[in-house]
């Protein structure tokens, strides 16, 4: 859509309000609320003056916060009624950033949705049009959590601090035989004990007839408790990352409007599985998928598309800083649990940290690679980015990833990992931002340093913040030692 197209819409929806939604540098959605009466076309020409940007975490100083919000017409949609339990019509536009000026060289540095749409530039000088990516996004949905002795006693510890989820599939609660479900045996059951089915159709329903969003599948996942998941038919770049967010905010507001929370931390529940966000991606030069090559006897995989993988892998430890960017992220990223650790790719094998599908062969439209590392607190439109920049920068370098792995990498000894190279993965949050900080040339010309500082600095803090206070579980251990 264009603005005259936004516009004409508006009214003829008899729209009552506009949300302008833009996300901060760590994906967050964040929204201004405007009247329709409000809204023409000079919105569209020379953007809204309405962002104090020293509001916003890792944005900017006070002394100077000016913003300007520049809608993109584009991504206009008419929000479903859970947004708005009155009457009214409500309609969501995602905004790019501006600095003080609506002049295309300054667009803000720090703006995620910048970052990536810069990133997707880099297609061209590849003789590439652009890609393809379909996010697999796994949640939890607990009937409630319970912070005690209070929400403060959790941050700070100093009187004795703990959480519990309460769900009707949970194995621990109370009376419910015929719903329970027990840890890492939640993978596709039917009613009664998927609890959860009906909000998942929900959802999707919503995300297709509201959003225009296409759904591949919706599921139940392995852990118990409402692990879900759902799958979203590719798009490209910039497309998919605000169909992500959306997803994202969906499911939490209609889980709060049905008294329930939803969470999209990694690993709510210990001794279980934990949410991950496998992302597949596909490169094009208009209808040709330059991953396919067809007289490719091993993964009908072409040569191009093999570099692509050895950048991601060569960049695997300083990704995570963006793919798994929380403290929690890396209580996922451990043995037995289905999550990658180690770094490495293979045919239709889970255990690897970039799986090629081998479904079908000779299908060119659907060859693609699936990265198992990413979790979902990852920023998509930086995750996005830097996972295609890492690609780009393999294809450049002629980077090769070696054979794929055809065995369970969890079960391999030392020695044979050693054989084969395959590395590890950072074991902490810090362990990543060190890798960023040692592996970030591929990332500066689209990210800059200024953003890559202030993205660190600001995670480095939350390391450091969370390393610092003591959880129940220490206190259970190490107590009475």
């Amino acid at each position: 859509m264009n603005a005259d197209q936004v516009l004409q819409t508006i009214k003829d929806e008899n729209i009552s309000f506009i949300d302008f939604w833009f996300v901060d540098i760590f994906g967050e959605l964040h929204n201004v609320g405007m009247p329709s009466y409000a809204i023409d076309k000079n919105s569209f020409v020379n953007g809204l003056e309405k962002l104090d940007a020293s509001s916003i975490v890792g944005f900017k100083s006070v002394n100077n916060s000016d913003m300007i919000l520049m809608p993109d017409p584009n991504s206009f949609k008419i929000l479903p009624s859970d947004y708005d339990p009155s009457s009214r019509k409500n309609a969501r536009i995602f905004c790019d950033l501006y600095d003080g000026s609506t002049e295309k060289e300054s667009r803000y540095n720090r703006d995620s949705r910048g970052i990536a749409h810069k990133a997707s530039e880099k297609l061209k000088e590849f003789g590439l049009t652009h890609t393809n990516w379909g996010p697999e996004i796994e949640f939890f949905v607990f009937d409630s959590i319970n912070v005690y002795p209070s929400p403060y006693a959790a941050t700070h510890s100093g009187g004795g601090s703990g959480y519990s989820i309460e769900s009707k599939e949970s194995p621990w609660a109370k009376g419910n035989v015929s719903t329970a479900i027990d840890l890492k045996e939640g993978y596709y059951p039917s009613q009664p004990k998927d609890t959860l089915e009906g909000f998942r159709k929900d959802v999707c329903d919503d995300l297709y007839n509201y959003f225009g969003i296409k759904i591949e599948a919706e599921h139940h996942e392995v852990a118990t408790s409402g692990q879900c998941e759902i799958n979203l038919v590719y798009d490209e770049m910039i497309s998919m990352a605000d169909n992500v967010i959306a997803v994202k905010n969906l499911v939490k507001v209609k889980a709060k409007r049905k008294n329930k929370v939803a969470t999209f931390m990694p690993k709510p529940i210990f001794g279980d599985n934990a949410s991950a966000m496998h992302t597949h991606q596909s490169l094009w030069n208009g209808n040709s998928n330059v991953m396919y090559d067809q007289d490719d006897d091993v993964a009908q995989m072409s040569q191009t598309g093999r570099y692509y993988v050895g950048g991601i892998l060569s960049h695997a430890s300083a990704l995570c800083a963006i793919s798994n960017p929380t403290t929690n992220s890396y209580k996922r990223l451990v043995p037995g649990f289905e999550a990658p650790v180690n770094v490495c790719w293979g045919l239709a094998n889970r255990s690897t940290a970039i799986r090629v599908p081998m479904y079908n062969r000779n299908q060119e439209k659907s060859k693609r690679i699936e990265y198992r590392v990413p979790d979902p607190t990852a920023n998509i439109y930086l995750l996005e980015a830097a996972l295609l920049l890492a690609g780009l920068d393999g294809i450049k370098n002629k980077i090769d990833p070696g054979d794929p792995v055809e065995e369970n990498v969890y079960k391999l000894s030392p020695e044979k990992k050693r054989e084969y190279r395959i590395g590890s993965l950072p074991v902490s949050l810090k362990g990543a931002l060190d890798s960023l900080a040692s592996d970030s040339a591929f990332l500066e010309e689209i990210f800059t340093k200024d953003f890559l500082k202030t993205y660190s600095e600001l995670k480095y803090k939350e390391y450091t913040a969370f390393a610092q206070t003591p959880t129940a579980w220490e206190v259970s251990m190490y107590a009475d030692a």
